[in-house]
C-alpha cells in the first residue's frame, strides 16, 4: 500500500488509488479522496478528449464541405470549447460516480457470486453502464446547449385536390402535428 499510494499526491496520499470501495483500512474522509481525486483525473481526460474530438469532428465536417460544396450537415456542429466543458463535467461527476459505484457493486458480486455467474453479471452491468453513461451525456449537452434538439422550422405544403389547392404548415421538429380531420 505504501508503494501504491506514492503516485498520488500528498493530499490523497492515504486515499484508495483505485476505487473508492477498495478493500483496505480507510476512513470515510479517504475514500472520499479518491472520489475527489478520479473526477478531477475525469475532468481533465474528459476535456482533452472534448476539445479533441469536436476538433476531429469540425475538422472532417470542413473537409467533406470542401470536397463536396452541396453537401450540408444535418446540425450544426457544437462550439468546441463548450463541448469540451460539457464533456469535462460528464466525465467528473457522472463518469466518476458511474465508475465508483460500479467497482463497489462489482466487488460485492466476486465475493458472492460463482466465476461464471460473477462474468455474466459484469458484462449486464457494463452494458447498462453504457447505456446509463450516453443517456446523461446526451441529457447534460442539451443543459449545456451544446447540443441542440433541432430548429423548429415550418414547411408549406401544398396539396392539389381538384381545382382547390390547400396548404398545410407542418413543424419539423418532434411530432408532426395532427390534422383535425385526420385525428
Amino acid at each position: 500500500m505504501g508503494t501504491a499510494s506514492s503516485s498520488l499526491p500528498a493530499i490523497f496520499a492515504s486515499c484508495p488509488t483505485s476505487h473508492m470501495f477498495e478493500p483496505g483500512m480507510f476512513s470515510l474522509l479517504d475514500r472520499c479522496g479518491t472520489f475527489v481525486y478520479k473526477g478531477v483525473v475525469f475532468v481533465a481526460v474528459g476535456f482533452a478528449a472534448g476539445l479533441a474530438g469536436t476538433a476531429i469532428s469540425n475538422g472532417l465536417i470542413l473537409m467533406k464541405k470542401k470536397m463536396d460544396p452541396s453537401f450540408e450537415t444535418p446540425n450544426k456542429p457544437p462550439p468546441t470549447i463548450l463541448n469540451a466543458m460539457t464533456w469535462a463535467g460528464h466525465m467528473g461527476f457522472s463518469s466518476n460516480l458511474r465508475y465508483q459505484t460500479l467497482n463497489g457493486i462489482e466487488y460485492m458480486l466476486a465475493k458472492s457470486l460463482a466465476p461464471i455467474g460473477f462474468k455474466a453479471s459484469v458484462i449486464v452491468l457494463r452494458c447498462l453502464n453504457n447505456i446509463l453513461g450516453g443517456v446523461s451525456f446526451v441529457a447534460l449537452a442539451r443543459l449545456t446547449g451544446s447540443q441542440k434538439t433541432g430548429e423548429s422550422q415550418v414547411d408549406i405544403i401544398n396539396e392539389g385536390e381538384d381545382d382547390e389547392e390547400t396548404t398545410l404548415l407542418v413543424e419539423k421538429v418532434g411530432e408532426l402535428p395532427q390534422h383535425p380531420l385526420v385525428a
